[in-house]
């Protein structure tokens, strides 16, 4: 990398927003990129980890690298037998696959597996005709040792159905639509009498049919084995139409970021129910790291809460399990949310400790109340708090949600100080999830 950035240095300002697989902005603007040579950073580094969580792959920097001249770096990147001519055109991609999904056999807690079968719809009329069931796209061990709970299978007809054809108006305008990420939309349902949580997946910009299945059969693998009070629940699925469909149990208090920023007019939470999520959050991570799975995308939008506060990990579309848990493991495609990515995440590292330092920006979202970037302020990043409070610059209590009006200056300075060490950047001296779970529970009021 350091070969790398000596090359493009001179040329940093080429665009890399050219790319297929770069469909936002960069976390840094134009103007801050001056400010970055006269502190001695590099902008070209800068560049390429923001622009390295975009899906982007190698190949996709090689075409770039390219198409603007920059032969020599190109090379760098290349294998040993490929050669980069100095009057090429070149337009292909090398390709570089990625490192598929490991299954889990770890036995150190143990884990009870949902079945999926293929069920009657639970809408279907008794007397009406309806054709086969539709295939599943992935089918787990239906042997009767497992649990007696099963994943329902529901018609793709059904659930535009209950979803009012997938209104896509919000739900404050008399819609169905409750949210949405990067993978599908979120749609509010009723099956039954019980309201659910429809999420439709739909190819966004830069994501392929391929991603989408893969996305689909990852969170049901993974909830099929995972099953705990803090990680939402799934409660069946949809293969059969155009776009695979995930049906999940409601959760009327939406996501902890939307609740932080007080959206649709709802009431701040307080400190000491913050204090509870914290911990309730850290025991869902530390379930699946006790499990063998790293979640990889940890953050406040993917936190659920329900009527009760209690809250739920959602979102397992990237989980990876993995046979030897306490080995990295490496990929060539970076994906996650860059604001919340741990320094090893992205340069392609896979560790359960990137999920603790995920969710050391959480904790100071908790504290805080802020976005974890927001463009409109210095620093940017939430996480770069931490940097004027080692200067001593500002306290922590500066920081505080000032929507919160039942917090103390101790509680504060304990849930910041589990945050700093969440968010070393040597994951090394980072604790492990079930440090952080002891420490947090001392702090709940």
């Amino acid at each position: 990398m350091d070969s790398l950035t000596t090359l493009v240095q001179e040329d940093w300002t080429l665009n890399m927003s050219e790319a297929i697989c770069s469909s936002s902005r960069t976390f840094i603007p134009d103007r801050r990129f001056e400010g970055l040579i006269q502190m001695g950073k590099s902008p070209t580094m800068e560049l390429l980890f923001d622009w390295g969580t975009s899906n982007c792959t190698v190949s996709d920097l090689v075409d770039i690298l390219i198409k603007n001249q920059l032969l020599a770096p190109a090379t760098l990147l290349l294998p040993d037998d490929v050669q980069v001519a100095n009057d090429i055109t070149w337009q292909t991609t090398i390709p570089f696959s990625s490192q598929e999904t490991m299954p889990i056999c770890g036995k150190q807690v143990p884990v009870q597996e949902k079945q999926v079968t293929t069920l009657k719809p639970v809408l279907a009329q008794d007397n009406e005709q309806q054709p086969s069931a539709p295939p599943c796209l992935y089918q787990e061990n239906n042997s009767p040792e497992l649990s007696d709970k099963d994943f329902l299978s529901f018609w793709f007809h059904e659930l535009e159905s209950i979803t009012n054809n997938f209104d896509e108006r919000p739900e404050s305008a008399g819609g169905n639509k409750l949210g949405e990420g990067g993978f599908g939309v979120v749609f509010k349902g009723c099956i039954n009498g019980r309201t659910v949580a429809v999420k439709k997946l739909a190819a966004m910009v830069d994501v392929s049919i391929q991603d989408l299945k893969q996305q689909f059969d990852q969170e049901i693998k993974t909830l099929a084995k995972c099953h705990h009070e803090n990680l939402v629940e799934l409660l069946g699925f949809s293969s059969d139409g155009d776009q695979p469909c995930l049906v999940y149990e409601f959760m009327p208090n939406g996501s902890l970021l939307d609740r932080l920023a007080c959206l649709d007019d709802t009431a701040p939470i307080p400190w000491s129910t913050r204090c509870k999520i914290s911990h309730g959050t850290a025991n869902g991570i530390n379930f699946l790291h006790e499990n063998n799975h790293i979640h990889r995308d940890v953050k406040s939008a993917n936190i659920l809460l329900n009527e009760a506060f209690v809250p739920k990990i959602s979102d397992f579309g990237l989980a990876r399990a993995s046979v030897k848990f306490t080995q990295t493991i490496m990929t060539d495609r970076i994906v996650g949310t860059a604001a919340y990515m741990a320094p090893e995440a992205l340069r392609g590292e896979i560790t359960p400790k990137a999920d603790i330092f995920s969710f050391g920006v959480v904790l100071l979202e908790l504290i805080t109340g802020l976005s974890p970037v927001d463009e409109n302020r210095e620093p940017q990043l939430l996480l770069s708090i931490t940097e004027e409070i080692e200067d001593e610059e500002k306290t922590i209590e500066d920081y505080v949600d000032e929507k919160m009006s039942d917090w103390d200056t101790t509680s504060i300075n304990k849930m910041y100080t589990i945050a700093s060490q969440c968010l070393s950047e040597k994951k090394n001296r980072r604790p492990d999830i079930k440090m952080v779970q002891q420490h947090l529970q001392k702090i709940i009021p």
